[in-house]
């Protein structure tokens, strides 16, 4: 092998893990021609924000955001862009981007809705009580 030259099997590995990456995370980037929009099935308010977020988990406890208590405030603006307040079950969360970016990439892919915005709650710790009874009883299952 000539010095200073990659054996065409690398470098076909190197560009199909470049076109990867490419292929998962351009789609998410708004403004993107490859951007997906979800059709309107849901409706832009605080209730059909909320709905909409159930389909988006929390990877370590494998329960949803909303039935965890997570979500503390939803808010749209009239440009219909969403504000979202969260709070964390650890001010320490390992995947605190990752749920942050996973609420991005659903929200921000409803038809109708513009931008969205995530703000962390840091003043708020979380407890048992804040999660609904339906992820409480969830819960209890999964640590029996």
């Amino acid at each position: 092998m000539k010095k200073g030259r990659l054996p065409v099997q690398i470098a076909l590995v190197l560009f199909f893990c470049g076109l990867g990456v490419f292929l998962v995370y351009i789609p998410s980037i708004p403004g993107t021609r490859l951007e997906k929009k979800e059709p309107g099935s849901i409706k832009i308010t605080p209730q059909g924000i909320r709905k909409a977020l159930t389909t988006v988990n929390d990877p370590e406890i494998d329960l949803n955001i909303v039935e965890l208590g997570l979500i503390r405030d939803i808010e749209i603006k009239k440009d219909k862009s969403v504000v979202i307040t969260i709070v964390f079950t650890s001010p320490f969360c390992p995947l605190a981007d990752f749920i942050v970016r996973q609420i991005e990439k659903k929200i921000g892919g409803l038809e109708g809705v513009r931008e969205v915005d995530v703000k962390i709650d840091r003043s708020v710790i979380w407890d048992w009580d804040m999660m609904t009874e339906e992820g409480k009883q969830k819960l209890k299952g999964y640590l029996q």
